[in-house]
């Protein structure tokens, strides 16, 4: 009998479909956190920004737990060739993100928005959903490079309709 590698392990479709749709979700707080933006100049009430801030802590939280998951069951034990320093910069960006984040929701949760900090507040947020929009497609350009030879036709087909979909800078 021949012992089971992990990484002869196809990765179909329903196993992606936890990131897939956790991508989802953080493509629609990018755009809540946009649209907040492109608004700010008309001094969104504190429980608009509230929210917005809840709607940010939770997603980057649900993120960085969906995708350690999915990584660690797709490359556990695995000797990667070059794959090593592509997941660390998978935890770095997720890192910068999740600082980045608790910065902008700290700003959103004060008490009075004022004028003077309102150019600010907008290249925060513009800032966050830009990266957070970069990490998904890296994050999703990382699975078909590293896990493409694993990856099912329905898994490498749903990876490559997002990016074909969600083209870079877009309102995804």
């Amino acid at each position: 009998m021949l012992p089971f590698h992990r990484r002869w392990h196809v990765i179909s479709e329903v196993e992606l479909a936890p990131l897939l749709a956790d991508h989802a979700a953080v493509r629609r707080m990018c755009r809540e956190v946009e649209a907040l933006a492109d608004r700010l100049g008309d001094y969104p009430g504190i429980e608009e920004r509230s929210a917005i801030a809840n709607l940010i802590h939770g997603c980057i939280r649900e993120h960085v737990a969906v995708t350690g998951r999915l990584l660690e069951q797709i490359f556990a034990g695995e000797q990667l060739s070059f794959g090593d320093g592509v997941l660390t910069r998978i935890l770095l960006d997720q890192i910068a993100d999740g600082v980045h984040a608790e910065d902008v929701a700290e700003a959103l949760r004060s008490e009075i928005l004022e004028p003077e900090r309102l150019d600010m507040l907008g290249y925060m947020l513009r800032c966050l959903f830009d990266s957070c929009r970069r990490a998904l497609e890296f994050e999703e350009l990382a699975l078909l490079s590293l896990a493409g030879h694993r990856l099912s036709k329905g898994a490498r087909t749903a990876l490559e309709h997002i990016l074909d979909t969600c083209p870079a800078g877009a309102a995804a």
